[in-house]
């Protein structure tokens, strides 16, 4: 099964502003739901859950398999959100259910902690036309070197750009 990071990023290297909130320009949260119901399933942080929680634009978001990554015990009654602990529980509910790809979308400590256990395939990278200036950085603390290959790049509207990037592991 093969892991793919989603980051919706401001041309600042932002995910959200000062407050946390992720805002980008109107087509992004449909362009990002639009990746994660054609892969049918979603990780996501706890704060990124409570977002979506009461959120009318989570009408959009529909995929059969949605997770929540989260060490602490997390009230998911009626949600139809499972809970993981770890990035490997979260992948090892999905591999068990089938899915072919893994979508990890939302939230600075979910990125930071797959990246860090190397469980990342691909990156894919929306550059969005807004500059936060102060925000949530894509990821919070140092990592690894990642070396990236370039697989493709396209415009998603006349203002931004999804990036694909394969990330290289070390020969050993």
């Amino acid at each position: 099964m093969r892991t793919t990071l989603f980051l919706s990023v401001s041309i600042d290297g932002f995910i959200a502003d000062k407050e946390g909130i992720p805002r980008f320009p109107e087509g992004a949260w449909q362009d990002w739901c639009a990746l994660v119901n054609d892969a049918d399933n979603v990780i996501a942080g706890r704060s990124s859950f409570e977002q979506l929680k009461d959120d009318a634009m989570a009408s959009a978001l529909n995929p059969k398999h949605k997770i929540v990554l989260s060490s602490r015990d997390i009230d998911l009654a009626d949600s139809g959100w499972q809970h993981a602990r770890s990035p490997s529980e979260a992948l090892a509910i999905l591999k068990k259910a089938g899915v072919d790809e893994a979508i990890v979308g939302g939230g600075r400590a979910v990125a930071h902690s797959f990246m860090r256990e190397k469980r990342v395939d691909h990156i894919v990278i929306d550059l969005q036309p807004v500059a936060f200036g102060v925000g949530t950085p894509v990821f919070g603390e140092v990592l690894d070197l990642t070396q990236l290959k370039r697989l493709d790049s396209q415009p998603l509207n006349e203002s931004a750009l999804r990036l694909r990037y394969e990330v290289l592991r070390e020969e050993k």
